[in-house]
């Protein structure tokens, strides 16, 4: 803003050397510098897509925070801008293949400035803190004023595409302040920022695994902070077929984005997958959520995070080696004194992988008709893309344009066929940038599935009852083989612990066509919400998937407000 100022007084000096001819000239030229700052980014939701400008938009973002180095705190710290240390990562970010960012916090129009400068898109967290009475007077207040004063700066930049009101409200505090609080508050938001900056998007992001009971119909787009450790429902149902079921309970009728997912590679401690991961398991784990987030329909992607965040464990100074929090950086710092960081692995991991994004066909998608169709969303290196078949090309075009690209492949199914269809992306002088396998179910006539269903007691409001049973069937089919045991969980919602879980052999069952198990769980006094489910994988040939079913169950009417 201020080199345009200087540019201006610079033109109305020299103009006033001129005639009254260029003078006008010169104030026409300062009218259209106000003009520039108006939204000229279209922002259209449709078909569960993002459009902008018309065309189809893939979110590829990554999760980041300003003011968050080492020795430093981004909640607790005196704020300041810090612009230089962020042109240098936005330079970083979009080097690395990223077109947004996505944050926790609000920014100040300096860096509104910054971000629209570096022509990478925004979504744009608050900072509404999910712990407080969102029925307190003061607090509404405060979330009030606050987005009063964003919104008078905010508008004038297009790169902003979303807004994120809250961040992973937990179940036990809405629950306590109330589930009305909570929906008013968030009402109240997203009507003010629909009247002062209409036609951007309002949503909040919502943790999957405590989340999933929650209706998010007021909200323009569905969005979720996923964690594969398989545990819960990613246990029961496997990551994808959670994900995707939750947008599959959403409707189906709004654009899909996940606003945080990742592993950590802190030396220690943790569990399961939470935390100690190699620099490797990092960079395939990414990778891995990435294409089966793809895969449960996500039209947006915004990997936890840029770099490590020190003050996560409490002591911003020092990286704790015990905590996992601290550890999910795509780049790290060597020390306190460290304020630009290095890139790890995962970073050319992920910059390669998202060179040429395949959205259709998806894993473990069944498909009857011997066309399907093909959506990729590319960046400006792939010039052609090829699909192969048991070796033989049976696709090949060139690609005259980056971002979105639709087709339809023609496949010729032997039977019932497993089919492993490899893609392979070439940049303008042939050379090889990716290759990725798809693998599908496909036949020219129906197809018969093994089913799994629960039966859960009791089926509505556990409030009068000390122990719940999931009852689990299984349909087998002779043509497809079960792999391993019958999981079944019991997701009580208690803060971030999943609940019970138990692994069930079905080995003495296995010949039989209908499998029964019977499970029993005791609920705790203070859980107000439970996810049952059970699944159990299923292959044929090299297509391997999930059989599941899950029942959702509260105590009372309390989630009425904005319970499924």
């Amino acid at each position: 803003m201020q080199s345009k100022n200087k540019k201006m007084k610079s033109n109305l000096v020299f103009t006033s050397i001129l005639c009254l001819f260029l003078l006008i000239i010169g104030c026409s030229q300062q009218e259209k510098s106000t003009i520039t700052k108006t939204t000229s980014t279209k922002i259209e939701l449709k078909d569960n897509w993002y459009y902008l400008n018309g065309e189809k938009f893939f979110i590829k973002a990554i999760g980041y925070e300003i003011g968050a180095r080492p020795g430093q705190h981004p909640y607790e710290d005196e704020k300041k801008d810090h612009l230089e240390l962020m042109k240098y990562d936005l330079d970083n970010i979009k080097k690395g293949g990223y077109n947004a960012i996505r944050t926790w916090s609000q920014f100040s129009e300096a860096q509104l400035q910054l971000v629209q400068e570096s022509g990478l898109k925004l979504i744009m967290g608050l900072e509404v803190n999910p712990e407080e009475d969102y029925s307190d007077p003061k607090f509404i207040n405060h979330c009030e004023t606050q987005l009063e004063n964003i919104l008078k700066y905010a508008p004038k930049y297009d790169c902003i595409i979303t807004y994120l009101v809250i961040n992973e409200p937990q179940t036990d505090h809405i629950h306590k302040v109330s589930a009305a609080a909570f929906k008013n508050l968030m009402q109240m938001m997203i009507d003010m920022i629909h009247e002062k900056h209409p036609n951007i998007p309002v949503t909040l992001s919502a943790n999957a695994m405590i989340s999933d009971w929650m209706d998010e119909s007021i909200y323009d787009v569905y969005a979720y902070n996923c964690y594969g450790y398989n545990e819960g429902q990613t246990a029961t149902m496997g990551f994808r077929d959670y994900i995707k079921g939750l947008n599959t309970l959403n409707g189906l009728d709004k654009p899909f984005i996940i606003t945080e997912f990742g592993h950590s590679v802190s030396p220690k401690g943790g569990f399961g997958s939470f935390g100690s991961r190699t620099l490797q398991e990092q960079s395939e784990g990414l990778i891995s959520n990435y294409r089966d987030l793809i895969d449960a329909g996500s039209v947006g992607m915004c990997p936890f995070y840029y770099a490590d965040g020190w003050w996560k464990g409490g002591e911003k100074s020092i990286h704790n080696k015990e905590q996992p929090e601290e550890w999910f950086g795509f780049w790290g710092y060597k020390d306190v004194n460290d304020k630009y960081g290095s890139p790890r692995p995962v970073w050319f991991a992920m910059r390669d992988y998202m060179k040429g994004l395949i959205i259709s066909p998806k894993n473990k998608t069944v498909h009857t008709t011997t066309t399907i169709p093909i959506e990729l969303y590319n960046d400006n290196s792939i010039k052609k893309v090829v699909v192969k078949n048991r070796d033989e090309i049976i696709y090949s075009k060139n690609i005259t344009k980056e971002g979105y690209f639709a087709d339809q492949l023609t496949i010729n199914p032997v039977g019932l066929e497993a089919m492993e269809l490899a893609f392979e992306f070439y940049d303008s002088e042939d050379n090889i940038v990716k290759n990725e396998s798809i693998i599908i179910l496909a036949s020219k006539t129906a197809i018969d599935l093994p089913k799994l269903t629960i039966e859960v007691t009791p089926e509505k409001d556990f409030s009068d009852v000390k122990v719940g049973s999931i009852k689990t069937k299984i349909e087998t089919n002779e043509n497809f083989k079960l792999i391993g045991d019958l999981i079944v969980s019991y997701n009580t919602h208690l803060g971030w612990d999943v609940g019970p879980q138990e692994s069930v052999s079905i080995h003495n069952q296995k010949d039989e066509k209908v499998i029964t198990a019977e499970n029993f769980f005791t609920i705790p006094d203070n859980c107000w919400v439970v996810n049952a489910s059970a699944g159990i994988s299923v292959r044929y040939g090299k297509f391997t998937f999930k059989i599941h079913d899950q029942k959702i169950i509260y105590r009372g009417d309390w989630a009425t407000k904005i319970s499924r």
